[in-house]
């Protein structure tokens, strides 16, 4: 073992660091606010904190020894969790990707002690709550533009390192796995599934807990309460008035921006949503629908059977797809295909 090495092992016996960096739409928010502050062997880092230290300044003046002193990650176990460093939702493609793997690489350089820790999501699942949350944001656009913009917005505005927009690729979970599983050691990288947490949050995070070492007082039922999807009516509706706030997404439209408007539309929605006559939450296939539906499936079921091997667990039973067929991607007529704007 190398000096290096072996300063590494001591520093995670005296402090050991839990790196929850995301994915996306897997409950991270949940478990900032509900259950890392309940564990009681390590400290919550403040996700401000995170944010200045990680993700603050320019990629040619970054300091990991500064990171490393802001995070104040010698002072003892701490636990570190923001989504974003995996990337930015609604920002895929060629952003997001090259964002995820430098920010492992940040990661490394100021916590190479650390436990990373990756919950991945059935694709479809995934696809239909990136789109729920980007209306919440004040998107305006239908599903279909939403997922496949290259086949509705102007060249121009399609490449992704010149306007962001939502890719498939922040779902190639493999390759950010594999990136951290090369930099700190597939020991070290913990990858879990949403749907088993889901599931049965108790009894997943106690099996929790006991992998990564750590302790915390038992939630209450109320606790595990997620945020839902919008019901459909109130999706709809949930497009039109974000046509007169210009927050808080980029791949958006604007008919008037009214101040203040952004806040009151989502209190406006958050009431609608409790009324049954705004209709059902739609499930995933039914709002993405079957075409997309079976290209997704077909997309990524390669992946899915390399992480059911990474991971040891029956992604069938959650729902995965792993032998799906490949599926013709859904494409709008040639004539609207043309008239993009």
């Amino acid at each position: 073992m190398t000096s290096r090495s072996a300063a590494i092992a001591r520093r995670c016996a005296r402090a050991p660091v839990i790196a929850h960096v995301g994915f996306h739409k897997t409950a991270t928010s949940w478990f900032q606010r509900i259950f890392y502050p309940r564990v009681s062997t390590h400290r919550l880092i403040d996700r401000v904190a995170v944010r200045g230290a990680m993700l603050a300044g320019d990629a040619y003046h970054f300091d990991p020894a500064e990171a490393r002193a802001r995070l104040d990650i010698d002072a003892g176990p701490a636990i570190l969790c923001d989504e974003d460093l995996s990337g930015v939702l609604h920002n895929g493609g060629l952003l997001t990707t090259f964002l995820a793997s430098a920010l492992a690489d940040r990661l490394y350089a100021v916590i190479p002690e650390a436990a990373i820790v990756l919950f991945v999501r059935e694709q479809t699942a995934m696809a239909a709550a990136c789109y729920h949350q980007y209306v919440r944001e004040g998107g305006t656009a239908s599903i279909s533009r939403y997922l496949f913009p290259d086949q509705h917005r102007h060249l121009a505005k399609v490449r992704p390192f010149k306007t962001p927009r939502f890719d498939f690729a922040q779902m190639d979970y493999a390759g950010l796995i594999q990136r951290y599983d090369s930099l700190f050691g597939r020991d070290r990288v913990h990858v879990f599934a949403y749907e088993a947490f889901a599931r049965d949050p108790a009894g997943f995070l106690a099996d929790y807990c006991e992998r990564l070492g750590m302790e915390a007082e038992p939630a209450s039922d109320g606790d595990y309460a997620v945020n839902a999807s919008h019901r459909r009516g109130t999706l709809a509706l949930a497009r039109v008035l974000n046509l007169f706030t210009e927050r808080s997404v980029a791949d958006k439209r604007v008919l008037l921006h009214i101040p203040y408007w952004y806040g009151l539309r989502k209190r406006l929605l958050r009431g609608l949503d409790a009324l049954p006559l705004m209709g059902a939450r739609p499930e995933a296939e039914a709002l993405l629908g079957p075409q997309t539906t079976a290209w997704i499936r077909g997309r990524f079921a390669p992946m899915n059977r390399w992480l059911a091997d990474r991971m040891g667990l029956d992604l069938v039973d959650l729902g995965y797809a792993l032998d799906a067929e490949p599926a013709a991607r859904p494409a709008r007529p040639a004539m609207l295909r043309a008239m993009r704007n």
